[in-house]
């Protein structure tokens, strides 16, 4: 661990990155449906190692969740590698934690992915507009596309959660998920804190109505 504090420090670390570079952090949420406070699921994220890389630094995580009411989107633990670039800018490849996704759920396939890198500046302010994202996942003979538009960045706001209180950036999106007789259309909301990432995450219909809400109730170190 010292070691790998000296190298961040001459390597110029991911300072004001949205995520958790720490290693050995947990982050523990809990996402609800608003209107009665019914807990769909428990998601942990662990930050299992974080390594020097050509563009920063890689961070391996896995993550967890564990439902109550049938809904969880994965069976086992999920491993990935999310890249924080020198300049603090986080690069997450969407396509490929699809694609794990459906693995879980449909193992006797194959499966490829293409498209989906997501990058969050560490320079994010209200009113920039981020790239659009287009994830493919494709297995036996099927496609799923996912995108998300309109992302902009609506404003700087300190919350509170069960997990304290933070400095946050919201971002909002338009997430669209199409295949053969699936689709599914939401807006979103993001907080990310810096050096920690996501606080909170809520999904609404398109008529503006809330979904459900997903915050950061506990931080282990």
């Amino acid at each position: 661990m010292l070691l790998l504090s000296l190298l961040i420090t001459l390597l110029g670390g991911p300072a004001g990155a949205f995520f958790c570079t720490e290693q050995g952090t947990v982050l523990k949420y809990e996402r609800r449906a608003p209107e009665n406070g019914r807990l769909w699921w428990v998601h942990t994220e662990s930050i299992d190692e974080v390594t020097p890389c050509e563009e920063g630094f890689t961070v391996d995580v896995t993550s967890s969740i564990k439902s109550t009411i049938g809904k969880s989107p994965v069976k086992e633990p999920v491993k990935s590698s999310i890249v924080v670039r020198r300049d603090g800018s986080v690069v997450v490849d969407v396509s490929r934690a699809a694609a794990e996704a459906a693995r879980q759920k449909f193992s006797a396939f194959d499966f490829s992915s293409s498209g989906g890198t997501s990058v969050l500046p560490a320079t994010m302010a209200p009113s920039d507009i981020l790239p659009d994202i287009k994830a493919v996942v494709s297995w036996a003979g099927i496609k799923l596309t996912i995108s998300y538009t309109e992302r902009i960045v609506l404003r700087k706001e300190r919350i509170s959660v069960p997990a304290g209180s933070f400095d946050c950036i919201v971002v909002q999106e338009h997430k669209l998920e199409k295949a053969p007789l699936h689709r599914r259309e939401r807006i979103t909301l993001t907080w990310y804190a810096a050096s920690l990432g996501m606080i909170r995450h809520d999904t609404m219909f398109m008529d503006g109505s809330m979904e459900t809400s997903e915050v950061l109730t506990e931080i282990k170190r």
